[in-house]
């Protein structure tokens, strides 16, 4: 008679079949598990700990998370980290610029007060232990469709040789021809005009003097741009002011508005545990790059503008014993955040990493630069 297996023998058979077809199917999946289990507990012991180092996630407390852009080691053992605005339009709207600092040791935290908003700044350490901190962001940006007022830029012009005079932020802008009014968003100081005598005639020659400055439509709509150059008066001023100081703008509208840089700049003391602000740089730079140079002093290179314009090689040298800028003799351009590290040359490395903004045809090019000579060497 023909065996037959009973019922029982035959589930129990289905059963273990189910088993190890899911345990093939799964098999990769398995091996995994246990290779990370026994990945986590090897790189735990002690042995290898003191051979390779070892990687431990930091639980910071809530209070004191924040959107860190920078992050710098400090003489003190402790880390600085830096935030601003953390990349949160609403946070720099309402004026909340962060930093907390980190003692590793104790793994305690403290929030320190920040100026301005560092958020996309650059910084770079000095001789003396200090933090340098320069740029950051004087406006965010807004794509064409997010834009609701027609603005750009505005040249304001000085004639007077004998006067400089300052424009607070509000100052309103009339078209000579247009009749729109706009109105700068940022103080500015616009400087004496320049005054030459010629040598053997006698003739002096004024040479006005410019200053940018980004300004917008009083109202909100289309019909408050504008789409050619005008020459525009400035509200307030009386008599001959009236004539020397003006404005000249090119189109006035609704396009893309890029961030825009600050030009100020702090040193933050490791001991006293605050930002203590020095010179300002000679140009507005939003993600700029700061590079430590051989005799201590501290390049800063690139970085949008106070109208949201790559500096156009403008390149500037801090000097910690002065605390002043200087610009490099020779121009170079660098798209926003380029990627420098200090050769034992003294010569400066370019990696061409960046941060986009600038020409796709221009300063992308990796090489070895030395920036007294201006030589670029592919």
């Amino acid at each position: 008679m023909k065996y037959r297996p009973s019922r029982r023998t035959r589930r129990f058979g289905i059963g273990a079949a189910s088993v190890l077809v899911l345990a093939g199917m799964n098999g990769p999946a398995l091996y995994r598990f246990s290779s990370d289990k026994y990945h986590a507990y090897a790189i735990d012991q002690p042995e290898y700990t003191a051979r390779n180092g070892h990687w431990d996630v930091v639980n910071v407390p809530e209070k004191y998370r924040i959107n860190t852009i920078h992050a710098a080691l400090l003489h003190t053992g402790k880390v600085l980290l830096l935030a601003g605005s953390g990349n949160n339009a609403k946070n720099f709207a309402a004026k909340s610029f962060r930093s907390v600092l980190w003692d590793p040791e104790r793994n305690t935290y403290q929030n320190i007060p920040t100026p301005k908003d560092l958020f996309c700044s650059g910084h770079a350490q000095l001789p003396d232990g200090k933090l340098l901190v320069a740029g950051g962001t004087q406006r965010y940006e807004k794509l064409k469709g997010d834009v609701e007022r027609a603005g750009g830029l505005m040249f304001v012009h000085n004639e007077n040789p004998d006067k400089p005079k300052t424009f607070p932020a509000g100052t309103r802008f009339t078209g000579r021809e247009n009749g729109k009014t706009f109105e700068s968003k940022d103080p500015i100081l616009v400087p004496r005009a320049k005054k030459t005598t010629h040598r053997k005639t006698g003739k002096v020659t004024v040479t006005a003097s410019t200053v940018r400055v980004y300004v917008e439509a009083l109202r909100k709509g289309r019909k408050y741009q504008t789409g050619t150059e005008d020459n525009y008066r400035i509200a307030g001023l009386k008599g001959k002011d009236r004539q020397n100081f003006y404005g000249i703008a090119q189109k006035l509208s609704f396009d893309k508005k890029d961030f825009q840089g600050i030009k100020q700049a702090y040193e933050f003391d490791p001991v006293a545990e605050r930002y203590v602000p020095v010179n300002p740089m000679n140009e507005a730079r939003w993600y700029p790059t700061l590079t430590t140079l051989k005799d201590g002093k501290v390049l800063a290179v690139s970085g949008l503008d106070e109208i949201g314009q790559v500096v156009p090689g403008k390149n500037e040298v801090y000097n910690p014993k002065t605390n002043k800028w200087k610009y490099l003799p020779k121009q170079r351009f660098f798209p926003t955040y380029p990627a420098l590290f200090l050769t034992d040359k003294g010569r400066i490395f370019y990696t061409g990493s960046n941060a986009g903004y600038g020409p796709a045809d221009k300063g992308r090019t990796p090489g070895i630069w030395d920036p007294k000579s201006n030589r670029f060497d592919v």
